[in-house]
């Protein structure tokens, strides 16, 4: 059996959107999205990747500044006499005053709009740097170092949304001890198809945080039953299962085939919460989830004062 180990997890940044997890090095055109302050090849400073991305948009900017200074110098050029001069001069300053409002009131649209093809742009900058960082995963793990290889592989699955990310991760998450304080994920690692790592890992996060349960897990419990019934106490897990999906009713509305069939495995203080709730909400499409519930009260909890009131 895998011996397993105490870790304290880095804290991942939050953010609105993925993108603002990159940052690049403008020296070396790299990107980076681990929690490194400074380039690994030439020590400067990573930016933002949207501060990179408006620089490049100022650049364009003032390309079409300095163009249309150089159309007003040239009509200047070409004057022949002092009226056209003038006028040419003029017509040079409105240019500029229209320009520096136009910028002022719309530059913001516009660097928004120059971001998505900027991204675009930059894509395999950026997989080239998400793959070098794979290899450094992979150093961390012959090196035995599985704390940091899944902080690093949490990082790049915010990009990466593949069977093959996530089941490292659990392959990785399945080395620790794991705890209520931890900042445990459940659904981001919920492969397509059959694990038994992944099932390994379940059975332990609903013991600490059954509140990760949510509807991606229930239907994969649904779907592969069968394979988790093979394992050592699924029945048990199962069970477990069922009681987590007592935490919402939609849940519960959506979910009642699995939880009649796995009645006698839900742990006691989940099967207290279902007795109450179809005790008061019989009439409401839950007739069978009831009877099966009173079934399970009469034969086991008949005379338990916690039951009392709600068979």
């Amino acid at each position: 059996m895998r011996k397993k180990i105490g870790v304290l997890f880095r804290k991942t940044q939050k953010t609105a959107y993925t993108f603002e997890r990159l940052k690049a090095c403008k020296h070396c055109h790299t990107y980076h999205v681990l929690w490194d302050t400074h380039c690994e090849e030439c020590g400067r400073e990573y930016q933002p990747i949207r501060k990179l991305s408006a620089s490049v948009t100022r650049r364009y900017v003032q390309t079409r500044f300095l163009l249309m200074v150089l159309f007003v110098c040239l009509a200047i050029l070409c004057a022949k006499s002092l009226s056209q001069i003038l006028i040419a001069g003029g017509v040079g300053i409105l240019l500029f005053a229209l320009f520096y409002w136009m910028q002022k009131k719309y530059g913001s649209y516009e660097r928004d709009a120059q971001f998505l093809p900027f991204l675009s742009q930059e894509q395999d900058a950026i997989k080239k740097s998400l793959v070098h960082h794979l290899e450094e995963i992979g150093a961390d793990v012959k090196a035995e170092r599985y704390k940091e290889a899944y902080e690093k592989i949490r990082e790049i699955g915010h990009f990466i949304h593949s069977d093959t990310i996530k089941i490292r991760k659990i392959m990785f998450l399945n080395h620790f001890i794991l705890r209520k304080d931890m900042e445990l994920e459940l659904e981001t690692v919920t492969p397509s198809t059959y694990d038994k790592d992944f099932v390994e890992y379940l059975r332990e996060v609903i013991k600490v945080q059954p509140s990760l349960v949510k509807k991606s897990v229930l239907d994969y419990a649904r779907r592969y039953k069968a394979y988790i019934l093979l394992q050592e106490n699924g029945e048990q897990l199962m069970g477990q299962i069922a009681g987590a999906a007592l935490r919402m009713r939609p849940y519960i509305d959506q979910y009642q085939d699995l939880i009649i069939e796995f009645i006698d495995f839900i742990p006691r203080d989940r099967f207290l919460r279902l007795a109450k709730l179809v005790h008061t909400h019989r009439h409401e499409g839950w007739e069978l989830l009831y009877a099966a519930t009173k079934r399970r009260v009469d034969a086991q909890f008949a005379f338990d004062p916690d039951f009392a009131g709600i068979s």
